[in-house]
C-alpha cells in the first residue's frame, strides 16, 4: 500500500501472502457531477445569504457554515445515496475504495461515518477484464470501467490525484 495513504482497516481484508498493487478512492458514476453542481450552488447561496439578511459578522459565518453543511447533506442524501443504491453492486452511499492486489480485486463501500469500510466484493484478478480508462477533462473526472467474468460491468469515477493509470497498466501485462 502506498505510504501516503492512511490505513483505514482495509488491510484487515488482505490475505497474509497478498501484496497491494494499487489502491483507489472514488465514487459511483454521476456523483461527481451532482457534487460539483451542489457545491457551486451551495457556495453562492452561502455567500449571498448573510449579505441579504444583513446579519453581524459572527452570525454570517455561522450562516455560511450552516448552508454549506446543509448543501452537502442534501447532495449526499438526495443524490449520493440513491446513486450508490443503484450502482452495481449496490452500496450504502457513493464513496468506494478499490484495492488491486497481486491476486484479487477488492471493492469497499466507504460509508459516510467513522465505521470501517465494508467489503462489498472480492474478485479473483484473473476474472477481471475489459478494463477501460477515460482520462480527466476540464469538467470531468477520471473514469474506470471493468467487467467481471465478461458479464458484470463496474463503473467508477476518480479524482485527478488517484493513480488510475497504474490500475489499468496492471491489466495490460
Amino acid at each position: 500500500m502506498s505510504g501516503k495513504r492512511e490505513r483505514r482497516g482495509l488491510e484487515d481484508h488482505l490475505r497474509p501472502d497478498e501484496a497491494t498493487i494499487v489502491e483507489l478512492d472514488g465514487v459511483v458514476p454521476g456523483y461527481t457531477r451532482w457534487s460539483a453542481v451542489g457545491g457551486v450552488v451551495g457556495i453562492l447561496v452561502a455567500l449571498t445569504l448573510p449579505r441579504v439578511l444583513e446579519v453581524p459578522f459572527v452570525v454570517g459565518l455561522l450562516v455560511i457554515v450552516g448552508v454549506l453543511l446543509l448543501t452537502f447533506g442534501m447532495v449526499y442524501f438526495g443524490a449520493g445515496r440513491p446513486l450508490g443504491q443503484r450502482a452495481r453492486p449496490p452500496m450504502s452511499g457513493p464513496y468506494v475504495s478499490l484495492i488491486l492486489t497481486d491476486s484479487r480485486l477488492l471493492l469497499f463501500d466507504r460509508a459516510l461515518s467513522a465505521e470501517q469500510p465494508v467489503l462489498v466484493e472480492a474478485t479473483d484478478a484473473k476474472q477481471v477484464g475489459a478494463v477501460r480508462y477515460s482520462g480527466a477533462g476540464p469538467l470531468q473526472p477520471q473514469r474506470l470501467s471493468y467487467a467481471i467474468g465478461g458479464a458484470e460491468h463496474r463503473n467508477f469515477e476518480f479524482a485527478r490525484s488517484e493513480p488510475v493509470k497504474k490500475f489499468v497498466a496492471a491489466f495490460e501485462r
